[in-house]
């Protein structure tokens, strides 16, 4: 009895990572068509850097505010 509820849970695992696939090639194709806008930031450091400046790099843009 245990084999089958195990078959099935594999099989189950095994369709949603493929269909998480699917939509990440999705979102992912959609944003090289349409890149961000370029902008300029102040740094922590006081320096001002571009978007552009950062192009083929990975960016992670952290958005946070006291309140």
């Amino acid at each position: 009895m245990k084999r089958p509820v195990a078959m099935l849970f594999a099989l189950s695992l095994v369709a949603l990572t493929g269909c998480e696939a699917m939509m990440m090639r999705h979102v992912t194709s959609r944003l090289k068509k349409n890149p961000a806008p370029d902008f300029e930031l102040t740094a922590l450091d006081g320096e001002t850097v571009r978007l552009s400046e950062l192009r083929g790099k990975p960016v992670l843009l952290s958005f946070w505010a006291f309140g």
